[in-house]
């Protein structure tokens, strides 16, 4: 028996020796470069410092969001493209300082001069209303015209019929005439009446619907720098005295209610334009006459005799 025992303790310490020996002689595993890491070419001293190529393929992280306290959070590898802005790193580069414009000294001159009224001078007659004495014969009808500039001892209302003249305020009715058109689904009806007017030799149309004006305009200019100084203008070209300086009328809008002026004084090294905006209230174009204001139109009617001669009273 003890000479087994030895046996087989000899073939286990040879078992055991045989493993250590595989286990630490053996030859070691290669292992293969990885493709995505930067080999070193050549001997490379350990004491000298050799860059590595770049690579293309990093993706540098963007800077997150402020936090609650107003700082930007970086990564590790944010790129260092940092401002200090107010004691804080910012990736923003900071305003630049705003620099106050140079105010002139000398403040600019005024244009000095304002539009107070633009005035078309109404024709001196007006045709008002249409009275028929007969249904339906214009011929017959009374015609009433207003006499815009009457005096305090003169008519203020003239009463016509076709073919009549009247010698006092120097005029003939030739002509009546009424036409008829359907606006907004009504029938309305215009009246012209064609007169000669004897003071002139000529031939005027006027209408009950709209009132006829005479060429020209007056226009009043007022001081905004002298109050109670103005000036009155009635044609483009014409110039004016105001304010130390001369003012010439360019051009006059009479739909816009405007006229726009050149301004020249010693004081301007170029003339300065503007156009000046009636600044009265009310309508954009004045009736140069004064008179009462006119009743509105009154419809055609059928009036008996003494009607008719009541309009001559």
């Amino acid at each position: 028996m003890k000479h087994i025992e030895k046996i087989v303790f000899v073939v286990v310490l040879l078992l055991v020796a045989g493993l250590f020996a595989l286990v630490f002689m053996g030859e070691a595993e290669t292992v293969e470069p990885r493709e995505d890491v930067p080999q070193l070419v050549g001997l490379v001293d350990l004491d000298a410092y050799q860059g590595l190529p770049a690579s293309t393929q990093v993706q540098w992280p963007e800077p997150l969001p402020q936090d609650e306290e107003g700082r930007w959070l970086y990564r590790v590898f944010t790129p260092p493209v940092l401002y200090i802005v107010d004691g804080k790193f910012d990736p923003r580069p900071p305003k630049p300082p705003q620099v106050d414009p140079i105010e002139d000294d000398e403040p600019e001159e005024p244009f000095g001069v304002a539009l107070v009224e633009l005035e078309r001078n109404r024709y001196r007659l007006q045709l008002k209303a249409i009275y028929e004495t007969q249904l339906d014969d214009i011929d017959s009808a009374i015609l009433s015209f207003e006499n815009v500039y009457a005096s305090q001892s003169e008519r203020p209302t003239i009463s016509m019929t076709k073919g009549k003249t009247d010698e006092n305020y120097e005029f003939r009715v030739d002509d009546i005439e009424q036409i008829e058109r359907t606006i907004r689904g009504g029938l309305e009806r215009e009246h012209i009446a064609t007169i000669t007017d004897l003071r002139t030799g000529k031939t005027i149309a006027l209408s009950d619907r709209e009132d006829l004006f005479e060429e020209g305009v007056t226009l009043v200019f007022e001081s905004t720098i002298d109050f109670g100084q103005n000036a009155t203008v009635n044609e483009v070209g014409q110039t004016f005295e105001m304010n130390g300086a001369t003012y010439t009328v360019s051009e006059i809008n009479l739909e816009g209610s405007s006229a726009q002026v050149v301004k020249e004084s010693g004081d301007l090294d170029t003339p300065k334009i503007e156009t000046l905006t009636l600044q009265s209230p009310g309508s954009s174009v004045t009736p140069a006459s004064q008179a009462s204001p006119t009743p509105a139109p009154q419809p055609a009617s059928s009036t008996g005799p003494n009607d008719f001669n009541s309009l001559f009273n």
